[in-house]
């Protein structure tokens, strides 16, 4: 906690002290060295990002399963188009893809806040929205899982997303007129889950629900 605590106050700083150099190259009127950037219409955002935290684990020994976790770090892209309502409002709607013990397709919506937009700036967004996972089950004769029942035969395995809430900070820093290099800090709460069904002559399904707590830091680039 001190760690991300640490790493957010960082974020903040960083722009304070970019904005004091960036200061020197004004013009006098405020703005920095580039004219006419467009504050209002149409944005787009393309972020890479990896999201790290543990995810549990079980072995199976002769006697007992062995629970514990591991770190996992995931891979993120994702692309947002939205609409400037001014120079500090902004809303848009995102897609992605993103690659955990399954393959999620998150869908969401987007709302940004940008604290000023003529020099390097602190920002805040949040998205909101829906991580869509496969779209078929898939049969095993045999199937090893982290989970209950742990080992089945003769068993469909179907892995599902679920809702996610991704709250943001960053910095952001004018590259021309018409772009703007993001940096990224962010915290993802992500639900799942995972059917199994076994089809012999007594019909039987487990589920199984869990939320997924990653940490994201990441960097994008927008066009306006």
């Amino acid at each position: 906690m001190k760690k991300f605590l640490f790493i957010i106050l960082s974020t903040f700083l960083t722009p304070v002290a970019f904005s004091q150099n960036g200061d020197r190259m004004n013009t006098g009127t405020g703005v920095t060295r580039f004219e006419n950037r467009k504050q209002e219409g149409y944005y787009n955002i393309t972020q890479v990002a990896l999201l790290m935290g543990n995810r549990p684990i079980s072995e199976q020994n002769p006697n007992y399963y062995n629970d514990h976790s591991e770190l996992q770090i995931s891979p993120s892209v994702t692309m947002i188009n939205g609409i400037m309502f001014n120079e500090q409002w902004a809303a848009g709607i995102g897609v992605g893809y993103e690659i955990f013990d399954r393959n999620l397709f998150p869908v969401f919506i987007d709302i940004r806040r940008t604290l000023w937009d003529s020099k390097v700036s602190p920002y805040f967004a949040v998205k909101m929205g829906y991580a869509f996972c496969g779209f078929k089950k898939t049969h095993y004769d045999n199937l090893s899982l982290d989970h209950e029942p742990y080992y089945i035969n003769n068993a469909y395995y179907k892995k599902n997303g679920g809702l996610m809430v991704h709250p943001e900070i960053g910095a952001k820093i004018p590259l021309s007129e018409n772009a703007d290099l993001l940096f990224t800090v962010a915290y993802r709460h992500q639900k799942i889950k995972s059917t199994v069904k076994q089809e012999l002559s007594i019909h039987r399904t487990w589920e199984y629900k869990a939320n997924m707590n990653r940490l994201s830091f990441g960097v994008a680039v927008m066009f306006r």
